[in-house]
């Protein structure tokens, strides 16, 4: 347990020093040693969860190999994308070796089957409560491998789930069911049928998400549209739909004449039905339980405190399990609650509680500060217009549950009255959409900021927690509430020298700029390349002095290339535009991604791209030369012997020139030479060995020598990386990019030995996931994003001076 705490000797060291002060004033230490004490011991809590997921980790190895059948209770049944995804739990575990099914001991409860008509068994006869078995492949849930990139298996990690079983085969062992739980799910079915019969689609979808939790009828285009605005929280089951159905039943029970008591109770288990059926995530369960404790506060007639609530629920959760506090999600549901009870009645108070809108002003300005950190670390954007969008949206919010609601229960009884139900709702929904498409245009509405490190973090705590006693000591001051001595003679009268209330709504206006500002990103020092993990594909990335450069895109085994890695990565690294994007030939598995970027990603622009000059013909570069027109891109061919310069990066393109006559698509492959200042790099795209020997022919280059940093062609195919080229570019580092498990076997042994018996040093993306590249000029670093172990972090290569 001392391994585990060790590190944090110095919250310790701060927490005995604020400890000796305090003692000194005379006061109770008690504030200050309860905090500590909870943070060790949640602390040990987390380490003690940690080791045991490891030593689970062993068993999911051992398991992943092997045909794997697991006996289980249904805890959760979901219907995604033509499959059945079933949670099952007290699962038995076996495994398949040499034909007899062997006992893996296996300590948790919880994994998750994607269901397909395995076997005699059909998706109407599965139920909660049944006990199942089912046979099937194991499938580890993928970690990020690419800045950026979402980590499946911290979050499923978090919700308490291992692995997936991909089901083949399936039998009921024991059919009786849960009748409470099998009801709440036929409910929620029903009432999803009434919404998508009597609503129009893209309504029914929202109303799914508002009322049901269901945000899978939900269009792409509506939820980034949302998400981009900062108002996709009104999409998801939280405080605000909880709090609005939970309050609503409560005071329509008091109206009915019941006490506290029936009230609290009824609305209780209300909420808790509630939030079983929606499907009991962190802020559903966060928010239901402040509801619950609010109505015991009411019965014994107590005053309800909500930082009080707020923080039980968080210490009961975090308890349960300690990783979902790394979620995004958790991070902004309690963030969004720490400042509505924290630092808006501290806005309120100075800007006066008579004022227009000063309460809505002073939550929405408190949860977006609060919230501002957690929006950059994990979106690594924000929407400045957001805070002035949620004033607009959050009042009218009611309507929408109220609309969707009444659909349901009107639907019941009659299709007309349903959609009548609707009507309110939809005419919401609609000035919705028109609100975030006018947003939408208005310049800056989307601010890329990167991941923030932590000095920016620790920067901006330091900045909010000074504004906030700014604002408290104004407020003070305001308020005639410093002892008359302290003021001056011209402060003896309480209402001079007043802000006016405008004056305070930019002073807030200013303080919102102020730490957005904090939040952009920096330009890097030196080169930083990275070498990312695109599957089968190539994909480099490098940034120097305010520019950054993109060397292919794409891969033919990762189809959402673009979507889920290359635009994450970008906006995880802060970058809005691309200044320099070089395609080296028309295969999918280099241009895939750089085609999403253009077509489909309006955050990012690509403002130069440069294409293979013996590719013009080719239909997929024709494709990207006229999505790049469309998009303002100014599109040129690349050949051989072109040059230019970008501060002290210097690109020379080697091959193919004009005279040249490739032989087939690889062989149109542009090789680029990066050199920034003693680091020289050479990108060879999927040029053959044919290819590298009339590179060799060529002697109006000079080239030969001035290369420590190979990207190797062709993903390590035999048929390139030549030993007569190797001998002659002589590298020290050598890259490789390919996918895991490709079909093509790539990279070949014959490459990775003729690269061994040169010393060189390879790098891997398959195995290390994305490598990256530091360089001032002189010192050469590499790093990688996932180690041979699977850990996170970076671990460092090689250095060389």
């Amino acid at each position: 347990m001392l391994a585990l705490t060790s590190w944090l000797f110095l919250p310790a060291f701060i927490a005995a020093g604020m400890i000796f002060c305090v003692c000194r004033r005379g006061r109770n230490p008690l504030w200050v040693f309860l905090p500590l004490v909870f943070f060790y011991l949640g602390s040990a809590r987390a380490g003690s969860e940690m080791e045991k997921w490891r030593e689970r980790e062993k068993r999911l190895y051992e398991i992943s190999s092997h045909y794997t059948q697991v006996q289980g209770k249904i805890s959760f049944i979901e219907e995604e994308e033509g499959a059945v995804l079933l949670t099952l739990k007290n699962n038995r575990i076996r495994k398949m070796t040499k034909g007899n099914w062997d006992e893996v001991p296996y300590e948790h409860s919880k994994i998750l089957v994607s269901l397909k008509e395995a076997g005699s068994v059909s998706s109407e006869q599965l139920g909660i409560g049944q006990t199942v078995m089912v046979r099937g492949e194991v499938q580890l849930f993928s970690q990020a491998r690419n800045p950026g990139e979402f980590d499946f298996k911290d979050y499923y990690q978090s919700l308490g789930l291992d692995f997936r079983l991909f089901a083949e085969e399936m039998e009921i062992v024991d059919a009786a069911k849960s009748p409470l739980l099998e009801r709440l799910r036929k409910f929620k079915l029903r009432s999803k049928e009434l919404l998508y019969r009597d609503a129009k689609e893209e309504d029914a979808g929202i109303f799914a998400a508002a009322v049901l939790g269901d945000r899978k009828g939900i269009s792409s285009e509506i939820k980034d549209l949302y998400q981009k605005n900062g108002i996709a929280h009104l999409l998801a089951i939280s405080g605000l739909h909880m709090s609005f159905i939970g309050l609503a039943f409560y005071k329509l029970m008091k109206k009915a004449g019941a006490g506290f008591w029936e009230a609290g109770l009824l609305s209780t288990a209300l909420l808790i039905l509630y939030g079983i059926m929606t499907g009991g995530g962190p802020s559903v369960v966060r928010a239901g339980f402040m509801m619950c404790v609010g109505f015991y506060a009411a019965c014994l007639g107590r005053t309800y405190d909500l930082l009080s609530a707020a923080s039980l629920s968080l210490l009961l959760l975090s308890f349960h399990s300690p990783f979902l506090i790394m979620q995004g999600g958790v991070q902004l549901s309690f963030g969004a609650v720490f400042a509505i009870g924290g630092l808006a009645p501290v806005i309120r108070g100075w800007l006066g509680k008579d004022h227009l809108f000063a309460g809505s002003i002073s939550a929405c300005f408190a949860v977006q500060m609060m919230t501002l950190p957690v929006t950059a670390f994990h979106f690594y954007q924000m929407p400045p217009y957001g805070l002035v969008l949620n004033l607009l949206v959050i009042p009218l919010m009611g309507g929408v549950l109220c609309s969707g609601m009444g659909v349901i229960a009107f639907g019941a009884i009659n299709s007309v009255l349903g959609t009548a139900a609707a009507g309110t709702g939809h005419y919401i929904l609609s000035l919705y959409e028109v609100l975030l498409k006018t947003a939408g245009q208005i310049p800056g509405h989307n601010i890329i900021l990167g991941r923030p490190d932590i000095l920016v973090l620790a920067a901006y705590a330091l900045l909010l927690t000074a504004g906030m006693l700014f604002i408290k000591m104004l407020g003070k001051w305001e308020n005639g509430e410093k002892k008359e001595a302290d003021l001056p003679k011209e402060r003896k009268d309480k209402n001079a020298g007043r802000i006016p209330y405008g004056g305070k709504l930019l002073f807030l206006a200013g303080f919102y700029l102020l730490s957005i500002l904090l939040f952009l990103p920096k330009p890097v020092r030196g080169l930083d390349a990275w070498f990312l993990d695109v599957g089968q594909g190539d994909g480099i990335l490098l940034r120097t002095e305010g520019e950054a450069i993109l060397v292919d895109g794409g891969s033919s085994s990762n189809k959402s290339l673009g979507e889920y890695t290359l635009s994450p990565c970008l906006k995880s690294l802060g970058i809005s535009e691309i200044d320099y994007a070089f395609v080296s030939h028309g295969d999918q598995d280099h241009l895939s991604g750089v085609k999403y970027l253009l077509e489909s990603c309006e955050d990012i622009q690509i403002k130069n791209l440069f294409l293979p000059y013996h590719g013009r013909e080719d239909e997929s570069i024709q494709s990207l030369k006229e999505l790049g027109s469309k998009r303002g891109t100014c599109v040129r061919y690349l050949t051989g012997g072109d040059f230019m310069k970008i501060g002290t990066l210097s690109i020379t393109c080697l091959y193919p020139g004009k005279e040249d006559v490739p032989g087939d698509v690889n062989g149109e492959s542009q090789v680029l030479k990066m050199d920034y200042g003693d680091c020289h790099m050479l990108f060879t795209g999927d040029m053959g060995e044919a290819e590298e020997q009339r590179l060799l022919g060529k002697t109006d280059y000079h080239f030969l020598g001035e290369v420590n940093v190979l990207k190797t062609a062709h993903h390590g195919s035999r048929f390139s990386s030549s030993e007569p080229f190797l001998d002659a570019v002589s590298p020290a580092w050598a890259v490789i990019s390919y996918g895991q498990g490709n079909s093509y076997g790539h990279p070949h042994k014959e490459v990775l030995d003729r690269l061994k018996e040169r010393n060189v040093t390879v790098f891997q993306t398959g195995k290390s996931g994305a490598v990256r590249l530091e360089t001032d000029g002189t010192r050469i670093r590499f790093s990688t994003f996932v180690d041979g172990n699977q850990n996170h972090g970076y671990n460092e290569g090689k250095e060389k001076e």
